[in-house]
């Protein structure tokens, strides 16, 4: 089984095993404007309806302000739809809209309002249930409103549309259909994520984990949060990745092809750098980043946790890999013994010679019985380092973080911090 260590979101301990994990967002937060010479990015969408006589109709697109549409960590359903805006009114002038709506239980409950006065309507309606999500970042809700037309005011059906087409800081979820399977992904944007393009970390699960439950121990995306940088984490189908030890064996799922549309998606939606992609895995997903490094060549450098390259015959990447590998030696789900083969293809495919420089790291925990050393390959090149953690009595475990199962996995170091390990080295390297 295959843990990784925590990812607390304050509070997330008991949201993510709960399924209810949040993410605030000020409501009416302003997107930042764009640098400049660069044109403007779209606003979010809105449509506003009401029947009547006449009826009211109202799309456009917020001219300020931002409606954030954020997503659940656990479940991948929408969990808030908040913030306030203006866009160009019916009838001319300036319309504004507000939602201040979230998930209680099992339904989306809380209000919206609009206020067009060059059409002399407004509307207010509570929402007890009734989101779709037709699309990504789009929400519609139908039902009954306060429609006021002048002096008299009515219950009429009504109905808005919601197109986050300008992403916020927080959580989101992908949810997309790649080789007739229904996929995931959730992501964290970061505090000060205003659109312009950022780089990007994956990281695989292992085996039987969730990507809210690699979230919860690993913090990944807490630590990516104030650091700048897009936190992705997909969901293996099944038990885990397909093509490497204990994944998943059928049906094909192609989960190389449905890492590649991830890609395409942080691209293209979130404007994620196509140079500074990387990845990483723990376990399993350690083994399918290995697998990454081998085929898939837009990611820009690679981490793996306590599963490595586990058929280094059948690699060809064809270019230098930057690459870390981080193994505790007590690890008995996957021995530390697997360790050298991918070594000596990585040190071998990059050129660095046989030359090793060991350095012992400052043993910073000493109850954890655990020391680490680092082992460099100082004449490897510039664009292919090769770099070992050895973690000396270390188990089967995030280094740095909770251990999913106690001591049952073998020992967890604290002399290291994966998280900052992984984003230190990752972080220097572009494509």
């Amino acid at each position: 089984m295959v843990h990784r260590s925590p990812r607390s979101w304050r509070g997330l301990a008991a949201a993510c095993l709960a399924g209810a994990a949040l993410s605030a967002v000020p409501a009416g937060a302003a997107h930042a404007a764009p640098p400049a010479g660069d044109a403007p990015p779209l606003g979010d969408r809105v449509t506003v309806t009401a029947a009547g006589s006449p009826a009211y109709d109202l799309t456009g697109e917020l001219s300020t302000g931002a409606i954030a549409v954020l997503d659940n960590v656990a479940s991948y359903e929408t969990e808030k739809i908040q913030g306030t805006g203006t866009l160009p009114g019916a009838a001319g002038g300036t319309a504004e809209v507000s939602f201040r709506i979230a998930r209680d239980g099992f339904g989306m409950k809380g209000e919206f309002t609009l206020k067009d006065p060059g059409a002399g309507v407004e509307i207010s309606a509570g929402v007890n249930g009734g989101v779709t999500v037709p699309g990504m970042a789009t929400v519609k809700w139908a039902g009954k409103g306060t429609v006021r037309r002048g002096g008299s005011s009515s219950s009429q059906p009504v109905a808005f549309t919601v197109e986050d087409r300008r992403p916020d800081p927080g959580d989101h979820a992908v949810r997309i259909t790649h080789a007739g399977q229904a996929r995931n992904a959730i992501l964290r944007l970061p505090d000060d994520y205003d659109g312009t393009p950022r780089p990007v970390l994956f990281h695989f699960p292992g085996l039987l984990e969730t990507p809210g439950l690699a979230e919860y121990y690993g913090r990944m995306a807490d630590f990516a949060q104030t650091r700048g940088f897009i936190m992705i984490t997909p969901e293996h189908y099944g038990m885990g990745w397909q093509g490497v030890p204990a994944g998943t064996p059928s049906p094909d799922l192609d989960d190389p092809g449905f890492v590649r549309r991830l890609q395409d998606i942080l691209v293209q939606r979130f404007n994620a750098d196509p140079h500074r992609l990387y990845a990483s895995g723990m376990s399993n997903g350690g083994f399918f980043t290995s697998k990454m490094a081998c085929d898939n060549d837009r990611f820009a450098a690679y981490v793996a946790v306590s599963g490595q390259l586990s058929d280094p015959g059948s690699c060809r990447p064809g270019r230098h890999v930057p690459i870390v590998l981080i193994h505790g030696d007590g690890d008995y789900i996957v021995p530390y013994s697997t360790v050298q083969p991918a070594l000596d293809f990585w040190t071998r495919n990059n050129g660095c010679g046989a030359r090793t420089v060991a350095t012992n790291l400052p043993d910073i925990a000493p109850d954890d019985n655990t020391t680490v050393v680092r082992h460099d390959y100082p004449d490897c090149p510039s664009d292919g380092p090769v770099v070992l953690y050895q973690i000396k009595g270390g188990g089967h475990n995030w280094p740095g973080g909770i251990p999913f199962l106690g001591p049952f996995l073998g020992g967890t170091t604290y002399d290291i911090d994966a998280n900052a390990v992984i984003w230190d080295f990752v972080s220097r390297t572009t494509r």
